[in-house]
């Protein structure tokens, strides 16, 4: 195959699969995968993702999100991108007590180019086929006010006869402003994230994706991604926005604004917007065990900026939460209080991890609605004070007197440790339900 047709091939290929990145002048393609986005829900968000980052599709936006993940975490995303081309992405992230996340992703998009001519006359079959995977390891860990993350990549591209290969690197920042802060009044209710930064530096090597047989080599753009993310009313509203700048020829310029919003524990709204597309979606979670937990999300999304000839593009990605892999996690006997003499022995897994480690710790119960019915908090000036192996609960509102009413409650551990970083666990603990109780 000729150089100029692999290069009409590609752009065929590019326009078809990523539209968005071609109106931003983006050139190499093997790396454009990666931009396509990583899950339902940073799509629906407008991709405003790059200050948020807080799921296991992170390191395709920003390998310091990472850092902010203290359990482990399995994304799945699979679907079709424009024309007759499908995309799949997979991420995994392994947490390691205090000492930082380490990830492994995948993404890959394939299709088949449909028959057409360039203006030579020279045709190109509908059964050449094209390819775009790569894999990325990433390594973040969070320090008091701001963490760090690195994802070296490998690329390959396949075009009909024609394959390519390369290397490249992503780095990330996340900056906690109100941390420091924070860290200096223990008993402070507001969290660390509150507000974030973050600052992506995308394909830093600018590599080339050399096509065997060709001649051709076109490069990966170097991308630069900023962000601002907002957390209020308890982590059930966040917003986001960032800007984008493509260092190619064209040198482009990009934005994102992004919302979410949970109406209720089990259920997220979301709304964005950018340069390219408008979009909306929800998330539903559960609980599929006291140790895992399931997101289920879902993106519509309409580009705009090509005056709506591309067709809209429906998203589902799943994510798994494995609270029992890594970090830490709870387990109640009995999982059901039926009366008030009934007393739940709550065994705290993974505690030891932190021994030695820890400035602070909060230990809540709240109810479906995110309320606190019950809180424990201890500064640790030693051994004594340290995060115990085991709680009990018999069902009083300590907040506000009395018993609580019947329902699903969920625990929540904030760890402050001697760095000052601030880290969550939350999860199902137990239902109650007075059988037999008059209230």
């Amino acid at each position: 195959m000729k150089a100029r047709h692999v290069f009409l091939a590609l752009t065929l290929v590019a326009v078809a699969l990523f539209a968005q990145q071609i109106e931003e002048g983006v050139g190499g393609q093997g790396a454009m995968l990666f931009e396509a986005g990583g899950s339902a829900r940073s799509l629906a968000m407008g991709q405003a993702y790059t200050a948020i980052a807080d799921q296991g599709e992170a390191v395709l936006y920003n390998p310091a999100g990472l850092g902010q993940i203290h359990s482990a975490k399995l994304s799945l995303l699979g679907g079709t991108l424009y024309g007759n081309t499908y995309q799949s992405v997979l991420a995994y992230n392994m947490p390691w007590a205090t000492y930082g996340t380490f990830g492994l992703a995948y993404a890959g998009a394939f299709g088949t180019l449909e028959e057409t001519t360039t203006p030579d006359g020279t045709n190109i079959a509908a059964e050449d086929g094209m390819s775009n995977s790569g894999v990325m390891i990433s390594y973040a860990k969070k320090f008091s006010a701001f963490s760090v993350g690195l994802a070296p990549k490998i690329l390959f591209s396949r075009l009909s006869d024609e394959q390519a290969l390369a290397f490249d690197v992503d780095v990330g920042f996340m900056l906690y402003p109100l941390s420091p802060i924070l860290a200096k009044k223990l008993t402070s209710s507001l969290p660390y994230d509150l507000v974030t930064l973050g600052v992506a530096a995308k394909n830093l090597l600018a590599a080339t994706m050399d096509y065997t047989g060709s001649g051709m080599e076109p490069a990966n753009p170097r991308i630069i991604r900023a962000g601002l993310g907002i957390r209020l009313l308890d982590n059930r509203v966040k917003l986001a926005s960032d800007i984008s700048y493509t260092l190619d020829d064209n040198e482009v310029f990009g934005w994102y604004e992004g919302l979410e919003v949970y109406p209720a524990r089990l259920l997220a709204l979301r709304a964005g917007i950018n340069h390219n597309f408008f979009s909306f979606g929800l998330g539903v979670n559960t609980d599929l065990s006291r140790s895992v937990a399931l997101e289920v999300d879902y993106a519509f999304m309409m580009n705009y900026a090509s005056e709506f000839l591309l067709e809209p593009i429906h998203k589902v990605s799943l994510n798994l939460n494995l609270k029992n892999v890594a970090g830490l996690w709870l387990a109640s006997r009995p999982a059901e209080l039926n009366s008030p003499a009934d007393y739940a022995e709550i065994s705290v897994n993974g505690a030891a991890q932190f021994k030695g480690r820890i400035k602070r710790w909060v230990f809540e119960i709240k109810d479906a609605g995110g309320n606190v019915v019950y809180r424990k908090a201890q500064d640790v000036y030693g051994e004594i004070d340290e995060l115990p192996s085991k709680f009990t609960w018999n069902g009083v509102n300590s907040i506000r007197g009395g018993q609580v009413d019947k329902g699903t409650y969920y625990y929540q551990i904030t760890i402050t440790d001697k760095l000052g970083d601030k880290i969550v666990y939350e999860g199902l603990l137990l239902k109650v339900d007075w059988k037999g109780v008059r209230r």
